[in-house]
């Protein structure tokens, strides 16, 4: 019994008595770290959140949809065995990657031509020149796909109305030589149903046109639907 109240008594020798400004001093010292840390914490946080990502590369390519810039072979051969004497033309969609590193579009000046080159059919993934939309305004897809005549070689664009369970034919006309792929491309009738030429006199006038049906883009044309006479009409559209 003795013994074990001896070493009690040591034991409480040994420790010290409680200093009340130490134990403050203490505390302020631990707070005064964990505040730092939580500011540290937070002016790492803000620079990471505000630094550019550097090396983000955006594909640009996806602003040209199948449909709208290109059929899949699937989405031609409903067609283009309508008319003989003539072989689809193909084209091969690539990658366009640009890196962004600001608020801006990294894609504003990118084109169809940067995306699309005219390829042969036995090249992997080959598309075919041509694009589908509601080209009369009759609330049915319709296709216009560019040919090639096997009697000359010439690019012909047509236009499949679909009538039922067939189609209307007409030549939208030949394509000519430009330097690269220049479409055809088909683009959404506009919610105003006033579609505006650019204003290449900078006169501040722009054509306008009512139209009815989407729009088909080939070349320096665009071309669209006129309900009164049956037939596409055309407005320059590229300089």
């Amino acid at each position: 019994m003795w013994e074990s109240d001896s070493r009690s008594t040591r034991s409480c020798r040994r420790m010290p008595s409680p200093n009340p400004l130490n134990h403050c001093a203490l505390r302020c010292r631990l707070d005064m770290r964990h505040s730092c840390a939580r500011w540290a914490c937070m002016t790492l946080l803000v620079v990471l959140v505000g630094m550019p990502r550097v090396g983000h590369a955006v594909n640009c390519s996806q602003k040209f949809p199948l449909g709208s810039f290109a059929l899949t072979p699937a989405q031609a051969v409903l067609v283009t065995g309508k008319l003989t004497g003539f072989s689809p033309i193909y084209i091969l969609k690539k990658p366009v990657e640009i890196e962004s590193s600001d608020g801006g579009d990294p894609c504003e000046f990118v084109y169809g031509f940067d995306v699309f080159e005219f390829t042969d059919d036995q090249r992997p993934g080959a598309l075919v020149a041509g694009c589908s939309g509601d080209l009369d305004g009759d609330g049915a897809r319709d296709y216009v796909v560019l040919l090639r005549r096997r009697t000359d070689g010439a690019k012909v664009a047509y236009v499949f109305l679909t009538r039922g369970d067939t189609f209307e034919v007409i030549e939208l006309g030949l394509y000519g030589e430009p330097p690269g792929w220049s479409g055809p491309y088909c683009s959404p009738r506009p919610g105003t149903g006033i579609f505006e030429a650019p204003d290449f006199e900078g006169s501040g006038e722009r054509a306008r046109v009512h139209v009815f049906g989407d729009l088909i883009t080939m070349g320096w044309f665009t071309h669209y639907w006129r309900p009164d006479v049956q037939r596409f009409d055309a407005i320059l559209t590229t300089d």
